[in-house]
């Protein structure tokens, strides 16, 4: 079943190619949503947390959790919703640096998937190139 959002951007920031099937993208990103990775930055550790949803109905994005195993519910075209948030760790608290939200549609091209980014607002300092590098070092 394909998975639209009407409301996804008839202009995007970036397009670009993952060397992978539809349903591995899929799968790829069951395994990255809701994951972390902790840096070393200037300031302390930067906790940086991806979460995805999917769209549900045309109209809204549910979690990804509500729908695995991905694979064998979506076929075609499944438009996401990614958030990527980095959080500063001190010792006394957790402190928000940024949060950043895309859109993004993933289309089967056969042994390739044919992938569409667009930001989500102007918040953040990431762009879609770093989603584009994100989604190409976890899914390659």
């Amino acid at each position: 079943m394909r998975r639209i959002y009407h409301r996804f951007p008839q202009s995007v920031d970036l397009d670009f190619e993952l060397n992978r099937p539809f349903r591995e993208v899929l799968n790829c990103i069951a395994r990255m949503h809701d994951t972390h990775t902790t840096t070393r930055g200037a300031d302390g550790l930067v906790k940086e947390r991806i979460l995805f949803q999917i769209a549900d109905e045309r109209t809204q994005f549910q979690d990804l959790d509500t729908l695995l195993p991905l694979a064998e519910k979506v076929s075609e075209v499944a438009d996401f919703r990614v958030e990527l948030q980095r959080t500063l760790l001190t010792p006394e608290k957790r402190l928000p640096v940024s949060e950043n939200a895309f859109f993004l549609r993933i289309v089967d091209k056969g042994r390739l998937t044919e992938c569409y980014v667009a930001k989500d607002g102007h918040h953040g300092d990431l762009d879609a190139m770093n989603l584009r590098r994100i989604l190409k070092g976890a899914c390659e």
